[in-house]
């Protein structure tokens, strides 16, 4: 019997439920739905890891530093606590991600006093943000990919 927690067949899962182990279950069927939600993100979005956010962020940095320290950074937000609206093709394609079924949550990636922030869809589990629409040019998802990449 395998011990490991990725694809444990049908009648391993019931007979493991059966005789009490739950946890072992419900970790296993946690992990299939993180891969179902991974492949289909992986398959429809360009996706963006946190190196590359993290690369952008540093060259924000060193392009808007101020004297006092300051400096400007790409924020994420959820999408249930924003107050920014988005224009009508950003909501329709946030509803055509919805549809897919793979996203746990949506974050706008934006920069302070900047107007016009990206969307994300985010997977719980997975550092990778994946790309759903941005409202303008202002923060453009090729500032943070080249063409080739995600």
């Amino acid at each position: 019997m395998k011990t490991a927690l990725r694809g444990l067949k049908e009648e391993e899962q019931s007979r493991l439920k059966r005789l009490g182990f739950k946890k072992v279950v419900e970790k296993d069927e946690e992990v299939k739905s993180l891969q179902r939600k991974l492949a289909i993100a992986y398959e429809h979005f360009r996706y963006v890891r946190q190196e590359k956010i993290a690369a952008f962020n540093q060259k924000l940095y060193k392009k808007t530093r101020k004297k006092d320290g300051g400096h400007d950074v790409l924020t994420f937000e959820s999408i249930t606590k924003t107050s920014k609206v988005p224009p009508t093709d950003v909501l329709e394609e946030l509803e055509k991600a919805k549809e897919l079924n793979c996203f746990d949550e949506f974050e706008i990636g934006y920069i302070a006093k900047v107007e016009d922030p990206i969307l994300f869809g985010v997977v719980n589990g997975c550092t990778t943000k994946f790309y759903i629409a941005q409202w303008d040019t202002d923060v453009r998802i090729e500032d943070i990919l080249a063409s080739n990449e995600g």
